[in-house]
């Protein structure tokens, strides 16, 4: 063999594939259990509000850090928007979605609202915190609402 050549392994050399494995990070592999579920069971229906909204958050993390950054903000916004097209939509065309100035001043609207440490990202601790507001916001519009006028 010449000095920097690579010898081609030979048939018995040739490490043998690993035998297929049950469970193993194929049990972790939550879209591809998803994926077999599907049309068979729904796997929110069991779910406290707190477990929904974890699953939630989890979903939108993409590279699972525990915080949500300004892309993470992003896609989950415009994928709410291809999910919950306006009343105005037309069904044959794809939903519009928010320009880019739009996400930008939603993006800012969200991390100056939620981002209660100001490091940029929503973590879990604020994204439950900043629900607990607008929850008890949503509650107080309610209760003004239901008040006779006078």
């Amino acid at each position: 063999v010449f000095k920097g050549q690579h010898q081609q392994p030979t048939p018995a050399q040739q490490v043998p594939p690993a035998p297929p494995k049950f469970g193993g990070e194929e049990a972790k592999d939550e879209q591809h259990i998803k994926e077999h579920l599907e049309g068979k069971v729904d796997p929110t229906a069991n779910m406290t509000p707190e477990q929904l909204q974890f699953h939630y958050f989890n979903m939108h993390d993409l590279d699972k850090n525990g915080r949500l950054d300004g892309v993470e903000l992003i896609k989950a916004i415009t994928h709410f928007h291809m999910e919950n097209p306006g009343p105005q939509q037309n069904v044959h065309q794809p939903p519009l979605l928010p320009s880019e100035l739009e996400l930008e001043s939603m993006i800012d609207s969200i991390l100056r609202d939620d981002d209660f440490n100001s490091d940029g990202y929503i973590d879990y601790a604020e994204f439950l915190k900043a629900q607990k507001i607008r929850e008890e916001h949503a509650r107080a519009q309610h209760q003004q609402q239901q008040q006779p006028q006078h």
